[in-house]
């Protein structure tokens, strides 16, 4: 069987408060910095889709009233959640939504994504033709994607070890799934390390923040 996602797909970007986000960078950057960072990563995300991916639909799920003004400013669908039940929570609500919506599947991208490629997206969206769950597997085993058709196929395990979870899931429901690995998609930024990779990998646009970050570890080591 030949499956069509790209025909009714919904690209979500779930989005935790920003004042909330970035917590294991609060030995590297001030509590600003890191919501700046963590902005800064979103608005590049819903530039990145509305740049390249303008046929696509996309619902923002937060529980930032500012981060859903910012989404609407970018003409996206959004979606209040007050984040009682975390991301996994968040997640099926705005599954709910989705399919209520009419769309046929559904492509989650986490806000936080350093480097944001097209052909990376472009491929996943092929490697769904064939199957009805995606996995772009992040450095650490979590999922940095999830393409799924329909968009409730599996259950959501975001957290530790993610995308094995979800890799059980489609399995133990004998659905067609696989996993991919893409050298960009794969790099969130959760760690310092994240950043100093993304530094490299975009010196022009991480410059200020190879500073800051700079700045941050100085002020830590002699505090």
């Amino acid at each position: 069987m030949t499956y069509h996602p790209i025909d009714k797909l919904c690209v979500v970007i779930p989005m935790k408060s920003p004042q909330r986000a970035k917590q294991r960078l609060a030995n590297r950057l001030s509590d600003s910095g890191r919501e700046k960072l963590a902005l800064s990563l979103f608005d590049n995300t819903l530039a990145f889709f509305q740049q390249h991916f303008p046929m696509l639909d996309v619902l923002v799920v937060s529980e930032s009233l500012d981060v859903l003004n910012l989404a609407q400013s970018y003409q996206t669908n959004t979606l209040f959640d007050d984040g009682a039940k975390g991301l996994n929570g968040a997640l099926d609500f705005a599954c709910d939504w989705v399919t209520k919506s009419g769309y046929d599947s559904q492509l989650i991208v986490p806000s936080d994504i350093a480097v944001l490629d097209p052909e990376e997206i472009n491929l996943l969206i092929h490697a769904a033709q064939k199957a009805q769950v995606v996995i772009a597997v992040a450095k650490d085993g979590g999922t940095n994607a999830l393409l799924t058709s329909p968009p409730d196929a599996i259950d959501f395990e975001y957290g530790k070890n993610s995308a094995a979870a979800h890799k059980h899931h489609a399995r133990s429901k004998q659905l067609i799934c696989r996993s991919v690995h893409f050298t960009n998609l794969a790099l969130d930024i959760d760690h310092s390390e994240d950043l100093e990779a993304a530094v490299l990998r975009q010196p022009e646009r991480f410059k200020n923040w190879c500073s800051c970050f700079s700045s941050a570890v100085k002020e830590h080591h002699y505090a």
